[in-house]
């Protein structure tokens, strides 16, 4: 699956989130996302990925809903990156270890 890429402002020349929600679940009235920034420092819950030619940081950390009307669609990430954000965000749910 590749993990949907939204922009919360007007400006929807790159994304500043995004979304770790199935694309099935598109409907619900909130959305689960993560920001994206080509500025924020980079920790082991942060993801790095390229996306049109740029860099940017996936804070996984920053994990939240917003409400599905406040977003725009603006692209996908390739199986790659969304893998790697993926298995990152699971890193912060608790397991039977």
């Amino acid at each position: 699956m590749n993990l949907l890429l939204f922009s919360s402002t007007a400006d929807t020349s790159f994304p500043n989130l995004v979304g770790l929600q199935h694309p099935g679940l598109a409907g619900m009235p909130t959305q689960l996302v993560c920001p994206i920034r080509e500025n924020l420092a980079f920790t082991p819950l942060r993801v790095r990925i390229r996306w049109n030619g740029m860099d940017f940081i996936v804070a996984c950390d920053l994990m939240r809903p917003i409400n599905s009307a406040a977003l725009k669609r603006i692209g996908e990430l390739d199986h790659a990156a969304s893998l790697k954000i993926l298995t990152t965000f699971q890193l912060l749910l608790p397991s039977e270890d």
